[in-house]
């Protein structure tokens, strides 16, 4: 497990090494999201494609990292989000980069229960993926057919290119 760690510590290096990081990047043409499996906490394996919202707002986190948990309660307490989210418009997907299941599990419960929350088991989804993120946590904007709209973004990019949007 210690070696799965330093191998996503290397990925995020590299990642960021190579100037992945744009705080407004936006993917232009779009760029179609690559499918993942993730693994919930009953468990149960789902995938990105299996989602059909409009939109999907999908998080990359750390359960103990504190930036993360600070986005955390924003997302949550974003009204246009939670607007979207209640017309079914949106669907927040968070993502747990990383296979330490006993780790995630113990913070679960910081995340709203509305939320898709996962993690990867077998570290399938950084490696030969378009989810090369500098740090945690990452957003992501990805539309109804899975093109990334935005790329490594932040809350307020995301919420006003929600209210464009509506």
């Amino acid at each position: 497990m210690k070696s799965k760690r330093i191998m996503l510590g290397v990925v995020l290096f590299f990642s960021a090494l190579c100037g992945m990081k744009a705080e407004h990047q936006t993917s232009v043409p779009p760029v179609k999201a690559g499918n993942f499996t993730y693994t919930l906490g009953s468990g149960k394996k789902d995938s990105l494609y299996a989602l059909t919202s409009e939109w999907i707002l999908l998080y990359f986190y750390e359960p103990t990292c504190e930036d993360c948990r600070l986005l955390t309660e924003q997302i949550a307490g974003s009204e246009i989000l939670n607007r979207l989210f209640a017309e079914k418009k949106l669907q927040v997907l968070a993502i747990y980069p990383d296979n330490d299941r006993e780790l995630w599990k113990s913070h679960a419960f910081h995340l709203p229960g509305q939320w898709i929350n996962g993690y990867d088991e077998y570290l399938s989804i950084i490696p030969g993926s378009n989810y090369l993120f500098h740090s945690l946590p990452a957003l992501y904007l990805l539309d109804k057919e899975k093109y990334i709209r935005l790329r490594e973004t932040t809350l307020e990019a995301i919420e006003n290119a929600m209210r464009r949007i509506k």
